[in-house]
């Protein structure tokens, strides 16, 4: 697989997350309810080093149990409710296998992004066992799956790894060296917060890098349009309903 992918317009942020419970099967469905053509969705490993999908470090916002990922085996992660939070018809939504999500994606012929975080564990173990179950869909994914990290480390890894599969640098601000850490990396696109695209001198500096730009996360028509005029036709969105 070379680094190319059939971008889509909408990638739904850890799904839909506006309409259903993010990071949930009930979310990709959302998503694909709303035609986004990908889903963005983010990977942790458990105690036993399950790829599960969870943004936070700890599971305290998004379910009913409590403490960090890390520290819960996969087993006892399946009892919890991930859904109930959000509405009380998500009641009983678990949090998911990676398989198990991807598994959907592939039904609902959705692309992915992977936003790969690992908090205290071992990024090696984390990108390894990710891979691991990614690769089980042998060439589903095709130019439909893009990892993304904050973490050059992550990026790193997953080059040294894995090096055809796409990825993304994700940046809330400019520091340090953007170009090198793209071109170390051999990043396939940018990822900026919607926030930096508001300065005139940090959208030349972004486009400069002559990769594709995906921004999160914009929510209203006027934003997207803003982008469309600067060539900018891809972006991660919490509300894929409005577009």
């Amino acid at each position: 697989m070379e680094q190319y992918l059939h971008l889509p317009r909408l990638i739904a942020h850890r799904g839909a997350k506006n309409s259903a419970p993010e990071n949930t099967l009930a979310a990709i469905n959302e998503a694909a309810r709303c035609s986004a053509g990908w889903v963005e969705l983010d990977v942790q490993l458990t105690k036993d080093g399950v790829p599960v999908l969870l943004h936070d470090r700890s599971l305290d916002r998004t379910t009913n149990g409590s403490g960090e990922i890390k520290n819960i085996d996969s087993s006892s992660l399946a009892s919890l409710d991930a859904g109930y939070w959000f509405d009380a018809k998500y009641k009983g939504e678990n949090v998911p296998l990676l398989l198990d999500a991807l598994d959907l994606c592939q039904k609902l012929n959705l692309g992915v992004n992977l936003e790969i975080k690992a908090y205290g564990t071992s990024i090696h173990n984390t990108v390894v066992r990710t891979l691991s179950v990614v690769n089980e869909f042998g060439s589903e994914f095709e130019e439909k799956l893009l990892f993304s990290s904050f973490d050059t480390k992550v990026l790193s890894t997953l080059k040294s790894l894995s090096p055809n599969f796409p990825r993304g640098l994700i940046v809330k601000k400019f520091h340090g060296d953007l170009a090198a850490d793209l071109s170390s990396n051999a990043c396939f696109s940018i990822h900026p917060a919607i926030s930096f695209l508001k300065n005139r001198a940090n959208i030349k500096k972004v486009l400069s890098f002559d990769v594709p730009i995906i921004p999160y996360t914009v929510n209203d028509l006027d934003t997207a349009k803003r982008l469309a005029e600067l060539n900018i036709n891809t972006f991660i969105t919490d509300e894929p309903k409005i577009f």
